[in-house]
């Protein structure tokens, strides 16, 4: 083999090598492999803010696939959210001073804790918030109700204000996501 051919050969075995170590996992202690996400505790007036957020996490954990989510009793770790305040307010108005975007905020404190070595992880408050116009039909209000760079595709629909509680509520999850995979 000439120099060229086993130079070729050993800089690909060493790109190999380097992606073989490579995991979704970030920088997550390796001896946590596991999430129990606890029961949405809810401090507000707000009833449909608890199932939501506690659907929309596990949800995203699961679907993300980082830490195999299953019971307390099993779990190496425990995430535990509260939902402390959801506010709705005007966003924007009309030339006419009349109220055109409502805007929803929620703030969540969250703690996850270390089962195996009894200590929390992190303990941080999360926000996230959405639009909805004060009535109608949001597939036809021309805002982004779901932030996601199109105005009133085919994903945007049901009662504006719960719509955009759920949009919060994915914006507060995947912060959460993205703090769990880089916590360590």
């Amino acid at each position: 083999m000439d120099w060229k051919k086993s130079s070729l050969l050993a800089a690909n075995l060493l790109i190999l090598a380097g992606c073989g170590i490579y995991s979704f996992r970030g920088n997550l202690p390796p001896h946590i492999n596991s999430i129990a996400i606890a029961t949405v505790v809810n401090q507000t007036s707000e009833f449909a803010v608890t199932d939501a957020a506690s659907e929309l996490v596990t949800d995203l954990f699961v679907d993300e696939n980082v830490l195999r989510v299953t019971d307390e009793d099993r779990a190496d770790s425990n995430l535990q959210i509260t939902i402390s305040r959801v506010t709705d307010r005007p966003a924007t108005y009309t030339a006419g001073e009349t109220v055109e975007e409502w805007r929803i905020d929620i703030v969540a404190q969250v703690i996850w804790y270390d089962l195996s070595r009894n200590r929390p992880l992190f303990e941080k408050s999360f926000s996230g918030f959405g639009f909805y116009p004060p009535g109608g039909d949001i597939g036809s209000d021309n805002i982004d109700n779901d932030n996601d760079g199109s105005v009133d595709e085919g994903d945007e629909f049901g009662d504006p204000r719960e719509f955009a509680l759920r949009v919060a509520i994915q914006k507060i999850s995947q912060d959460i996501l993205n703090e769990v995979v880089s916590t360590w």
